[in-house]
């Protein structure tokens, strides 16, 4: 394969990307990363170039390698930056996950990251994500394209197969590394690559071409997806609450598309099957009385009402620190939300004083006077009525005078602790770690 039909197509693409200030190239030493490295030394200004080579330090010659790398960039004028990374353990998705943490520490806005995966790559990571019994999200593959930190991620060979790569390579008369790990049929990737791809090709001799094409229909169809499960969103109360009534009156499928994109975008959580199956049972599905509740990563899923909602996974400030707290003008900000106290404007109701107040929670049975009211109320009555949440309840800080509530931040003043008319005061608000309450 001559240099013009890699040459060519690689330079387009790289046109076709919006202004980048620096190109920086993931390289390995591999077979794939030299010819990349190579492409990018007959196309791009070299002043805007850098090479980086992730050492994992997880075989024996891996500084070996690195000079390697080190001496292929001064022969070619490039820079080249070695990152030494740890991972947790010698497996390919702890080094993967290292190597990815490194590439994004040095991405910087309007940079743009090359990496060399090919066509065999893409067959194999489909290969192995049908395996895992992936979805539609998973079987499309790799992205050409995708953000990555604060720049760009772009893989210009995608549509290259190995044996393309390795003609033009030795045609060029390149030189690169073996890693011996790749012989390795222990990593499910190298028992693809050994044993299973080679039989593929031998019955199918464009396999690898044809789970390309697969890979980009799927990434179609992922797309579409995601174009339903926004609309979709929008219809069944937004970001912070989907409505459960909402939810029910869509299909099956599309209930499932929705809950999966809410629960990835806002918390960064792929749900599975099980977790599926646990929101349409314990919170579609239950009792209106019942309270369930799933983590999912940093968040907890609730449900309060008709709405399911994705909060905070917070912890409340100790009741002795929040007692202990000074109350004056300001934002306080604790584990569970923020108190912000004001100067009262004209006209509004407002706590005449803050003098000898302090903050607790609530206990069992408490009742209090609101502003307006007229007598008595149960404190859990009034949250119920003021919408909050239960989960938030517990955590809610009460401004008290001795062991008298004065009044429930955000939500109302007590009878007697409110401002006469034209007197100054001052605006509690609190304002919760979880959804706004309504």
């Amino acid at each position: 394969m001559g240099p013009v039909s890699l040459l060519s197509p690689f330079r387009r693409q790289l046109e076709a990307q919006p202004p980048v200030r620096r190109w920086l190239i993931g390289y390995s030493g591999g077979l794939d990363s030299r010819v990349l490295v190579e492409l990018a030394a007959s196309s791009l200004d070299p002043g805007r170039v850098l090479l980086l080579h992730v050492n994992h330090h997880l075989q024996p010659g891996a500084d070996d390698w690195a000079q390697h790398c080190r001496q292929t960039a001064i022969r070619l004028g490039l820079a080249i930056r070695v990152l030494d990374v740890r991972p947790r353990s010698a497996s390919e998705a702890d080094a993967r996950d290292a190597r990815y943490a490194a590439f994004e520490c040095e991405l910087q806005p309007d940079d743009c990251l090359l990496l060399g995966h090919h066509a065999d790559d893409q067959a194999e990571t489909l290969l192995l994500r049908l395996l895992r019994g992936a979805g539609v999200r998973g079987l499309r593959g790799m992205p050409r394209q995708r953000p990555l930190g604060a720049g760009m991620l772009l893989r210009p060979l995608l549509e290259r197969t190995r044996a393309e790569l390795e003609a033009w390579a030795r045609g060029r008369g390149l030189d690169w590394i073996e890693d011996p790990s790749n012989a390795a049929t222990h990593y499910d990737r190298n028992y693809l690559r050994q044993r299973v791809m080679p039989a593929l090709a031998k019955r199918w001799p464009d396999a690898v071409h044809r789970m390309g094409h697969s890979a980009l229909l799927l990434d179609e169809a992922d797309e579409l997806l995601l174009e339903r499960a926004q609309e979709d969103l929008a219809s069944c109360g937004g970001r912070e609450r989907l409505s459960q009534t909402s939810l029910r009156a869509l299909g099956p499928a599309r209930r499932r598309n929705l809950l999966r994109y809410w629960c990835e975008s806002t918390c960064g959580v792929a749900l599975n099957t099980r977790q599926l199956t646990t929101i349409e049972d314990e919170f579609l599905g239950a009792a209106s009385d019942r309270q369930p509740q799933l983590p999912l990563g940093d968040r907890v899923l609730r449900r309060y009402r008709d709405a399911l909602h994705l909060v905070p996974a917070l912890d409340s400030m100790p009741e002795a620190e929040l007692a202990a707290t000074k109350i004056e003008p300001g934002t306080l900000c604790f584990p569970q939300g923020r108190l912000v106290l004001r100067h009262a404007a004209a006209g509004e109701v407002a706590l005449r004083s803050l003098d000898g107040l302090s903050l607790r929670y609530r206990r069992d049975g408490e009742r209090c006077r609101p502003v307006g009211r007229g007598g008595s109320h149960p404190l859990k009555k009034l949250f119920q009525e003021c919408g909050v949440p239960p989960w938030q309840r517990d955590s809610w800080p009460l401004l008290v005078h001795g062991d008298a509530i004065v009044a429930l931040p955000g939500l109302f003043i007590c009878e007697g602790w409110q401002t006469k008319p034209d007197a100054e005061g001052f605006i509690v608000d609190w304002e919760p770690g979880g959804p706004v309450t309504t």
